[in-house]
């Protein structure tokens, strides 16, 4: 079949494809149409929505406005005030600057855009399919509206793939409650169908936005972190590791104060608490990077949602080390949000609104009153009392974590215990070459070894912790996981304290001593990470008052 001429396709073709590049839903207009108003240097953004969005949106702000020419202009695909050279792309400071937004909008919507300066005239553009179809004076305040109708007119392969009202009412809301947190100082407020679901007037102190847009149960979990390395700074709040989720849906990340979603930060994020919280769990995370603008390229995507580092190893490095000094610290030595000033109007973020789940556990608390032992359930359990409840302690799971939290902490000096009689191991071969490769590494974490023949090893020295019939099992736990893939040094290092703490810990259906649990409980509470084992298993469980006496109807 012979393949068909090659055509410029009509402008009004491409004026579609373009905005189905940058306008995907609702909420990407209520994006594109904020970050305008915040560009503007507005004081307060109000933005209403019908139907979710899908039958219109209108944003209004009392920033600095525009003047006739340039709200014709603005309608216009590549016109924009923000940059005006080359060499503008590689220092950009405000969200907007490809001067796409109000052109890809107003193609596949009817827009009215009504606009004035201080001192100026009021205009208003009428606008549909991204032509313009009136301009002329008219009487208004300073600053901006925009009001966007019948979103996808033209394009209803698109209109049907849109979700329900109530879906894309709450991908427009995430959107604003994003801005929020990285302008405290600017008032938003939302209303959907006449109701309010958002007021957030401005504030001097992020923290009370925090507290909005997190909810408040977040805010006593959550603790202050600050890195600098070369002139780039990462600052904000990380949640304890008692406090996760089940979705990554309180995970903020902001660049140059823009929000992102990046890979880079995240896998630096959750790196920092591996082996801290249960697996399939996430914690809330407010982090506020900054880097000179030239060492960012926001202009990825069509959404500049994503970004790319020219320095990203260098990136990861600060991430990662600014999270994990803060939650390797004891809890006691945690900086800890602090007392949240009322703000001088209330906001209020209604339930749905913040669509936050309440968090999967509490603040577990070993920070103050101590919890005495009561006795073992099963020969596996410690109950304890203490703190207003009942604390059931997993023995080899806190065992695990403690004698973990220990090697973790004399990273390359661990104590070693010579034996007498070199202990003999006989593995595979495949096993005693991939743990040949690692002698450096068991030795820094006190097992010492030596090839003694083609399929044997000699263990000299152990950890003081592990005993001698538990090395072979460990050993070939190790061989098989260095046969599954290629690792880090970091993370094998990690893997041998992980598998040497599940070794070396008080197994289940071990009997204690009151002493014996008594020393468990204490050393648990010295440790910055008492929560999970290394593998992300509970290690305790806490029944306040509050939930006994609920269970006993009370």
């Amino acid at each position: 079949m012979a393949l068909a001429r090659i055509r410029v396709l009509p402008p009004e073709v491409a004026r579609k494809i373009a905005a189905g590049e940058v306008i995907e839903r609702p909420a990407s207009v209520v994006k594109e149409l904020v970050e305008n108003s915040l560009d503007a240097a507005s004081h307060y953004v109000w933005v209403d929505l019908w139907d979710g969005g899908k039958r219109r949106i209108v944003v209004t702000d009392d920033g600095e406005g525009m003047e006739p020419e340039d709200a014709k202009l603005a309608l216009l695909r590549h016109a924009t005030s923000k940059i005006s050279a080359e060499e503008d792309l590689f220092a950009i400071k405000t969200l907007g600057f490809r001067g796409e937004a109000l052109a890809a909008i107003s193609a596949v919507s009817h827009l009215t855009l009504t606009t004035k300066t201080k001192g100026g005239p009021g205009t208003r553009v009428l606008a549909e399919g991204g032509e313009i179809k009136e301009l002329f004076q008219v009487g208004a305040p300073q600053g901006t509206r925009v009001e966007v109708q019948d979103l996808f007119f033209n394009l209803p392969a698109r209109k049907k793939f849109l979700k329900g009202v109530q879906t894309e009412l709450a991908h427009c809301m995430e959107v604003v409650l994003r801005m929020a947190l990285a302008y405290p100082e600017v008032g938003l407020y939302l209303k959907h169908n006449g109701r309010p679901l958002l007021r957030l007037p401005p504030v001097k102190d992020l923290r009370v936005r925090l507290g909005s847009v997190m909810g408040k149960e977040a805010l006593p979990f959550l603790i202050e972190v600050r890195g600098e390395e070369e002139g780039r700074v990462v600052e904000g709040w990380i949640s304890k590791s008692s406090f996760v989720r089940g979705n990554p849906k309180g995970i903020y990340f902001y660049v140059n104060g823009r929000y992102v979603r990046d890979r880079l930060l995240s896998h630096a994020l959750l790196e920092a608490y591996r082996g801290t919280i249960p697996k399939g769990s996430y914690p809330v995370a407010v982090l506020f990077l900054k880097v000179p603008p030239e060492e960012v390229d926001v202009n990825v995507h069509p959404t500049k949602t994503e970004i790319r580092f020219r320095k990203a190893d260098l990136i990861w490095r600060l991430f990662e080390d600014t999270l994990s000094k803060a939650l390797s610290r004891p809890l006691s030595e945690q900086t800890p949000l602090g007392p949240v000033p009322p703000p001088e109007v209330k906001e209020e973020v209604s339930g749905y609104a913040r669509g936050a789940p309440a968090p999967e556990s509490g603040e577990l608390g070993f920070v103050g009153p101590k919890w005495r032992p009561l006795g073992q359930v099963l020969g596996t359990y410690i109950v304890a009392e203490g703190n207003g409840g009942v604390l059931i302690v997993d023995q080899h799971a806190a065992h695990e974590r403690i004698i973990y939290e220990r090697l973790r902490k004399r990273e390359g000096d661990q104590d070693a215990q010579r034996l007498l009689v070199p202990l003999l191991i006989e593995l595979r071969k495949d096993e005693l070459r991939l743990l040949m490769e690692q002698t450096e590494e068991l030795a820094a974490s006190g097992l010492h070894l030596e090839p003694f023949g083609e399929q044997t090893l000699a263990v000299k020295a152990i950890p003081s912790f592990l005993r001698p019939h538990e090395v072979k099992g460990f050993l070939q736990e190790l061989a098989q996981d260095l046969s599954e893939g290629s690792k880090g040094k970091g993370e094998i290092r990690e893997k041998i304290w992980a598998l040497m703490a599940c070794k070396g810990a008080v197994k289940a259906n071990t009997p204690l001593s009151r002493e014996e649990m008594e020393r468990l409980l204490r050393d648990l509470a010295s440790i910055p990470h008492p929560y999970t084992c290394p593998h992300g298993r509970p290690v305790f469980i806490e029944l306040d008052r509050k939930e006994l006496e609920r269970r006993f109807g009370r």
